[in-house]
């Protein structure tokens, strides 16, 4: 039987084989696409199917807690490098790098930076690197981080002033005392005279390897002279501290500094910020005058020519003849205050006579909290009750070179002339300041003290003198500062 012929296409019939045609060509596009997409993934071959290779610049690295350090390593695949993790559980630490972000890296320098907590507890922990290539491969190395670094020089606590008088005697003895601290560990200590061919290495140190106190007599020609004393210690990580002295040997000098102190060991003189031992003054030749407010009966004090030591040279009564001072610090005896009070102490460091003298002060203390007019010119102003205290940087509870906000001193009851203020300090710290009258609106009235020099003042000026350089804090702890307006002399120095 003969089918019917097919009549001509209609509209349904177009468009459902249009609708095919769409169907069949997106499925075409997006089967291209996937093979497209598996020849791209399908294209990476290995180049030498190896591992990747880690170099690290150390497999050790010394630090301390709370201290940053730096992973370096050189890392290299000729496949392609993917990632780079850094593990270690103690430090919560689990950075991954990743590398595929860009082009291919076949070579790659880490330098990762990473601060441990200052609470850590432990010595040693094993810091992992991994590297995964682009293969999949993966290599691991491992870098020990240690808690033993260490980062601070050496200090010496006590050491020779810069220079140095021994007196020309026919034994003519050089006491060289000082004391050295390292943080971590000592490793030798050398004092030399090069004009003498005198050499000295220690290597023995006490306070587990930590600490050298040097107190030795070393023989020096009888002749006039000068000398130079240099000292050098180093710690365990090399890092190093130096000191060093010009010695004079002479006749008894006409001294152009002396201090009188009233401390017995020699820490007391280099654990001051400033002040410790006071200056006095010259009066005339070989002559001085000192003048001095002994808190207690009893109060010793002595008289010496350098600011760190008792050594060589130290004036106080001699033992043989108690109307004369003598110089050897190893027999010369303090001089005893009877009474509380104001002294004035003149003496000959050539002839030895010496006088003891208590007197009153004539100058008038600071009426403190007596009214103090704002602005003079102005008295509808108001006024506050006068204060003092210190102004200046790196003082606790004040603000910053703010007259309005000072550390405010406490006048002493029982001597109105005297000042003081308690404070904490940190190693480390820095800190300088005047003496200055409290202002509500940051004026800088008199009364105010500043200071004889800026580079380590040690003495008061009234209403004039220059503002000091910064003090550095060696040791944290409590600190006490004392202020006399009639002696114009104040001290800075620990209490703990």
């Amino acid at each position: 039987m003969r089918m019917p012929e097919a009549g001509p296409p209609t509209f349904v019939t177009v468009y459902n084989q249009n609708l095919n045609y769409m169907k069949r060509y997106f499925t075409l596009l997006l089967l291209a696409a996937c093979l497209l997409c598996g020849c791209k993934k399908d294209e990476f071959k290995d180049v030498d199917g190896l591992p990747p290779s880690i170099e690290a610049a150390s497999d050790r690295i010394s630090t301390e807690p709370g201290r940053e350090f730096v992973i370096r390593a050189r890392i290299e695949d000729k496949d392609g490098i993917k990632s780079v993790n850094l593990k270690n559980t103690e430090f919560d630490l689990n950075k991954t790098i990743d590398l595929t972000l860009d082009s291919t890296v076949y070579a790659y320098d880490l330098s990762y930076r990473f601060t441990t907590k200052k609470d850590l507890k432990g010595d040693n922990f094993p810091l992992e690197i991994t590297v995964l290539d682009r293969g999949g491969r993966s290599t691991k190395s491992t870098v020990m981080i240690t808690m033993d670094g260490d980062f601070t020089n050496p200090v010496f606590a006590i050491a020779p002033d810069k220079a140095v008088t021994v007196l020309l005697k026919s034994t003519t003895r050089l006491n060289v005392k000082f004391t050295v601290n390292d943080d971590k560990a000592l490793k030798q200590v050398r004092i030399e005279i090069p004009e003498i061919n005198y050499t000295k290495d220690v290597t023995e140190f006490t306070n587990s390897g930590k600490m050298l106190q040097f107190n030795e007599a070393i023989n020096l020609p009888a002749a006039l002279a000068t000398y130079t004393l240099s000292l050098v210690a180093t710690d365990k990580a090399g890092l190093e501290a130096k000191s060093s002295s010009i010695i004079t040997v002479s006749e008894m000098p006409d001294f152009p500094k002396m201090y009188l102190t009233d401390v017995a060991d020699a820490a007391k003189l280099n654990s001051d910020i400033f002040g410790v031992p006071m200056l006095i003054s010259r009066s005339g030749a070989f002559t001085y005058k000192a003048r001095y407010y002994s808190a207690a009966a009893g109060t010793q004090i002595r008289f010496i020519p350098q600011k760190t030591d008792f050594s060589p040279i130290c004036f106080g009564v001699d033992p043989l003849n108690n109307n004369l001072l003598t110089d050897d610090p190893e027999v010369s005896l303090p001089i005893s205050l009877p009474a509380k009070g104001y002294y004035e102490i003149n003496f000959n460091v050539k002839t030895g006579v010496y006088s003891v003298t208590p007197y009153t002060p004539s100058d008038a203390p600071l009426a403190i909290g007596s009214p103090m007019l704002l602005d003079p010119t102005r008295p509808g102003e108001g006024s506050i009750p006068l204060q003092i205290g210190l102004v200046g940087s790196g003082v606790p509870n004040a603000g910053n070179w703010n007259t309005a906000s000072p550390l405010l001193l406490t006048q002493n009851p029982e001597n109105k002339y005297q000042f003081s203020v308690e404070m904490t300090l940190q190693a480390g710290a820095t800190i300088g300041f005047i003496i200055q009258a409290q202002h509500s609106w940051g004026w800088w009235p008199e009364p105010f003290w500043r200071w004889d020099r800026s580079d380590d003042p040690e003495a008061n000026v009234s209403n004039d003198g220059e503002n000091p350089g910064d003090w550095k804090v060696t040791t944290s702890g409590r600190y006490i500062f004392k202020f006399d307006t009639h002696l114009k002399r104040s001290q800075l120095y620990p209490i703990n």
